[in-house]
Parts: C-alpha cells; structure tokens; sequence
C-alpha cells in the first residue's frame, strides 16, 4: 500500500496526468465541441439581430417602452438562454451526422424550453424595470437561431436526402442500382437506408420503407417514405416497383421472419436480410451490416427451444465424455457442444479416417489439442472398445455411429444389421462393463413404423437399449428427432447441388414430407436428454410440423433467385426402394408424456420380452454374418412391426407408375410441339 501512495503521489505521474488532461482539451472531439459552441454563440447573436432589425427595420417603428436602455442586457440574456439550453439538452455531445429521432427531438426540446424561459424573464423584466420586450421578437429570435443552428447540424442529413432525390429522379443508365424496399424501419432499417444513401457505388436506391408499426407509417426516414405495413405490401410493390427486398429486423423468430419470406416471396423479387444484430450502437456506421441470403434452415421448423444449462451440466460439464461416430454429421456437433460446454475431456470415436482428419484439423485451432483425443475404430470391434474405454474411462457416451441413408442400407441389409444393431449391443456391453454412468443413443423418426432396413435397425438399437437397461447402474435412453439440415447426403445439400448444376431438381414424390430441424439445435437438445436418461426411456423431440419435400425444393429455388419451373425445373422421379410419404415420432400406441424441458417428450413404451428378442438376436446375427439378404429381411420384418414396409412398397410402385406417366405426357407434348413445328 505505501508503495503505491509513492507512486501515486510521485510529481512525475502527477505531471503525465496533467498533461494528459491538457492534451484531452485538444483532442479533435473537444475541438470539434468548441468549434459548434462558438459558431453557435455567432449565429444566436446573429438571429437576435436579424429579429431585431425585422421589427425596427423602419422609424415608423417605435420602440417599446425602456427598450433601448435594456436592450444590450436584453441580447445577452436571450443568447445566453439557447446556448444553455442546447448545452443542457446534450446538443454539444451527438455526432450529428448520425443523428436520429431522439437527436432530433432534444435539439427541439432546447427551444421549446429557451422560449417559456424568456417568456418568464420578460414577465420579470416587465414587472422590476417596466420594459416592454415583445413576445413577437422573442419568436422571430427562437425561430432564426433555430434555423441556423439546425442546419449546421442537419446540414449532413439534408445533403443526404438531396442526394437521395436527384438520384431518384437521374439515375445514371450506366449504374442500374437496385430499386429497393428496406422492411423494418427501425434502429437497423434506419442505419442501413443511410447507409445506401451515402454510398450510391453499392449499387442499392431505396425507394421505400415497410413496417407493421403505425406510428412509423407515413413518415420519413432521410426523406425515404414509410409506405405502409406487410398488409399492404402488393400495392406497396406495384407502385414502388423494387427490384429487391431487404429484411432490416434486429431480431426475427422462426416463425416471424417465415411469415415476411412467406409474402414477399410470391412477388418473385430478390430477397435479403441482415442477420440478428444484438446491440446497433457498435455499428451505428452500418458498415458492419452486411446483406445475406435467407439460409433455408431459417424458415423451417418451429422456433428454438432456450438451452436448459442445468441438464447441459449435468450432462457433460466438467466429465470425461465419448462420442462414437464422432466424425460424422450429428456426432462432430456432439463434440463441439461437448467441448463448448465445458467437459473435462473429449474421446472422438470413428472409422472415417478422413473425417477424423477434418475434424483435428478444425478443433485444434479452437482449442487444446490435450482436450480431447481421436480414436479410430468401429463399433463392430467389441475388443477395441473394450481396451479405449478402459483406458479413458469415460463418464457419458454418445453412440451416433450408424449407418444412416435408406437406399444404401436397402442394397446392403446385412451390413446395417452388423453396424446398427449388433455396433450398439457392443457399446452398450463394454460400456455396462466399463462403469459409464450415462449412455444416450441417437435414433431417428424412420424407427417408428419402419419402411426401410436402415429404420428398422434403428428400431432394434432402441429396443437393445430397453432391454438392456436393467443390466447395470447406468443410465441408458434413446432419442429420436427426424431430419437434420445440411448433414452429409441429406436433401438440401442435393437440391443445392442440383440447382447449381442447372436443374432439374429432383423430389420422389409431390405429396412427400419430413420434419426437419437444424443440427446445432437437434445436439443442443440431445445434451439436455443425456441428464434425463434413466432406465432405457425413449425419448422424442418436439421437430415442429412437418414440411413437404416439393414445397422445399420451390423455396431453395426461390432463395436463389430463380423461378420454380421457369428457370429450373422440378421432377418427379418416384418413391426409392424402403421410402416412405411421411415420418412419425412415435407408433400410434405410444403415449408421449412431458418431461421438465419443454422441447423433450418420454414415451410410454410396451414391455419387451428380453428373452424372445435376444433368440431373435442370434438368430440374426447368424443371418449377417452368412451374408443371407433375404432372410435377414424378412427376419427383420419379423422382430419389427412391418405393415408399413409392405404400405411403402405399394407406395413405391404407384409413385413409379405416376412418374412414369407424367414423363409420357411430356413426351407427348414435346413431339405434338415438334410437329407443329414442322408444320409451321
């Protein structure tokens, strides 16, 4: 403490810190304050004399009684009162370039206050000293300095709107900007209009301002109209005519910004949006808002679920967590949620050697390599597992190694059962053996009711883990979600491929849907379960309402800026082998009930005979191992409820036999065109 009494009090600090104050008088902010206060004062005393040669500019003027005798103390009370005023109001701290509504409003308020302040010391002037100061010059005085003052402030923001007019009415045939409807007109909306404004070389003339809140319509931002709400958006584009539209909303729900994509996309205009911004005063220059394009994950499934931290802790703070196929799609986000949310050490467990590579590649530039360490392996190895998990001791296991895509596992039954159903009976024995305390498996929606081989191994995975649940301490539990957004070979990634390539975009059939749901969410939320796994529950994940395949694919055209069959066609190719028209959560006699997070449901499963299913194991993993396809499908079949197997395959075939007609009808069209041709 003495030391830094010394320090603190020693003349040569003392001198740094004056020096520092002097030279923060002159720093350009303090001169530019000075510089306003001056001209100010000029322009104050100014407008008091231009009010008063107004009034006395003839001698057949008089003036008013003791005028002249009080009339140097009179000036410098009246200028002396706006400047307080303007002072008082924070008028000489605002970086007016960027001034807004509330700028605007103080710099107002000054006046209205400086004129009921003069009007009070007329009224005493008028009473003590009998001098008549008329009410009149008072006005003029306010009025001028009002001006004067007002458009050196705003002088910025009127050569903006002046800019904006010419350019409106004189657009340069060479430049083309874009004629654009900025929705949302408020903090964001408002800072990227003057941003375009500013920089005409962006290529963007607003034409016009959207939104919902009434106050706002009919107003103008940097002389810019607030033309009207959503509700009136059709005549709003027929008179304005955009050619894009830009989504300026600091924060949008799912649901809410759906809802916007939703009606403007049927004017088949550009579209594009600035992505949640939290805080706009760190980019009140509106260079940081950049444009994007809406993300389709952006406009499907319901909004998300708010994170849980307690279940995420319980879960995975400060434990040794595994993660088999950690390399793939689900699995590599079980790693960096795990890792993100604090676990003590991570082991990565895959067979995909160059996913393993990727995922190194990427996490040790985030993090300590000694946080987390790759195995590679698979699960079909019962002795590997054996010896990682012995070595690591891990105190939670996700198991999100399978294979996953329908049409593979239909041509190769046989290596879905080893890798799906008989992979998962080794991870969870090694790990009962192991002493892990928490084991959740990653199912899937194609579970329930499975169509496929790939679904109904799935649903053998989740009848192991109930009835394996009993075998230990460990707490055990499935979970089942639909389809996630933009994991490998999934649907959207091939639309994208696909309307890159120049179409024709393919969907199996026009009536087809699935529940989708981002990977980051689906992972967040599979955390929180690992804290609600207990005794080999099942547990579902609320996905939102389904979407239709078709209307999918529509809207990834219209996103990049294309018309559905105009620009790029959509085919309908036909249901694939094990394919079905709809997914399902859960079998109609499961009963979902709630859990403590909103977003998670348990389900009430029907008992299963340990016995006869594990006879039935055997008898399949000798079917596997035999490499028998047919019996492995229809032994499958067998275990597993099959009735929509045989619907899917119905399913198929009528989907086939539409497609194929649809694509004679086009034939036939085409040569009937071809002949008139000819004809012609």
């Amino acid at each position: 403490m003495k030391n830094k009494k010394n320090k603190s009090d020693n003349p040569k600090n003392k001198g740094k810190r004056a020096k520092n104050k002097f030279t923060a008088l002159f720093s350009p902010r303090y001169r530019y304050v000075i510089l306003t206060l001056i001209l100010d004062i000029a322009l104050v005393f100014g407008s008091f004399w231009l009010a008063h040669f107004s009034i006395y500019y003839s001698d057949s003027v008089a003036n008013p009684s003791n005028y002249k005798q009080f009339f140097v103390p009179l000036m410098l009370v009246s200028v002396t009162v706006p400047i307080c005023m303007l002072a008082l109001f924070d008028c000489y701290n605002v970086v007016w370039k960027y001034a807004g509504r509330v700028e605007f409003l103080k710099f107002a308020l000054s006046y209205v206050v400086s004129f009921i302040v003069l009007l009070i010391i007329k009224a005493i002037v008028d009473v003590a000293f009998k001098v008549d100061f008329w009410v009149t010059q008072i006005l003029l005085f306010l009025v001028f300095s009002l001006l004067s003052t007002g458009i050196i402030r705003f002088f910025n923001i009127i050569l903006r709107y002046i800019k904006h007019v010419k350019q409106s009415r004189d657009v340069s045939k060479d430049s083309h900007p874009k004629r654009t409807i900025i929705v949302g007109a408020g903090n964001v909306g408002s800072v990227l209009l003057n941003r375009f404004l500013n920089n005409a070389n962006e290529g963007y003339l607003p034409v016009a301002l959207i939104d919902d809140d009434e106050e706002k319509q009919g107003a103008t931002i940097g002389g810019v109209l607030v033309a009207g709400g959503m509700n009136t958006i059709s005549s709003i584009v027929e008179e304005y005519k955009p050619d894009i539209f830009i989504i300026a909303i600091s924060y949008l729900t799912k649901s809410q910004l759906k809802a916007i994509y939703e009606r403007l996309a049927k004017f088949k205009v550009e579209i594009k949006m600035i992505p949640p911004i939290g805080d706009v005063e760190h980019i009140i220059s509106g260079s940081a808002l950049e444009l994007h394009d809406i993300k389709i994950e952006s406009l499907l499934g319901r909004d998300e679920f708010k994170v849980r931290q307690d279940l995420v802790d319980l879960s995975v703070k400060d434990k040794v967590v595994m993660v088999t196929g950690g390399a793939g799609s689900i699995g590599s986000e079980l790693c960096r949620q795990a890792l993100n949310f604090g676990c003590k050490h991570l082991v990565i467990f895959d067979q995909h050697e160059n996913g393993m590579f990727a995922i190194d590649q990427e996490f040790s530039k985030k993090y300590d390599t000694s946080r987390y360490s790759l195995v590679v392996g698979t699960v079909r190895e019962a002795d590997k597992l054996e010896t990682v998990l012995e070595k690591y001791k891990p105190e939670a296991v996700f198991h999100a190694a399978a294979y996953k895509h329908v049409p593979m596992m239909e041509i190769a039954p046989t290596e879905a059962i080893k890798n799906n159903v008989f992979g998962t009976k080794n991870v969870i024995e090694k790990c009962q053996k192991a002493g892990v305390k928490r084991f959740v498996l990653i199912s899937t929606d194609k579970a329930v009711n499975p169509a496929n081989v790939m679904g109904a191994s799935k649903r053998l995975a989740e009848m192991l883990v109930q009835t394996r649940a009993g075998d230990s301490d460990m707490q055990m539990a499935a979970v089942r979600f639909g389809n996630v957004l933009g994991s490998s070979g999934s649907v959207i990634p091939t639309f994208l491929a696909q309307i890159k390539a120049g179409g024709p975009v393919t969907v199996t059939d026009r009536n087809i849907k699935r529940y989708f749901m981002t990977i980051p969410e689906a992972v967040r939320l599979v955390l929180q379960t690992g804290a609600l796994a207990s005794s080999g529950e099942v547990f579902v994940l609320d996905m939102g309402e389904p979407v239709y395949i078709y209307d999918l694919a529509c809207s990834l055209i219209r996103l990049n800026n294309m018309i559905p069959n105009e620009d790029i066609q959509v085919v309908i190719s036909g249901l694939r082998p094990g394919e079905k028209l709809f997914e399902e959560l859960r079998y109609d006699k499961e009963q979902a009930d709630v859990t403590t997070h909103e977003g998670i449901f348990v389900t009430k499963l029907e008992k299963i005979d340990r016995k006869k299913f594990d006879k039935a194991l055997g008898e399949l993993q000798r079917l596997a191992l035999a490499e028998d396809e047919a019996g492995i499908e229809k032994k499958v079949f067998s275990i597993v409820p099959s009735e929509a197997r045989e619907q899917a395959l119905r399913e198929r075939e009528a989907s086939i036999k539409a497609a194929t007609a649809e694509a004679q009808m086009n034939d036939a069209a085409v040569e009937t065109d071809g002949a008139g041709a000819v004809s012609a």
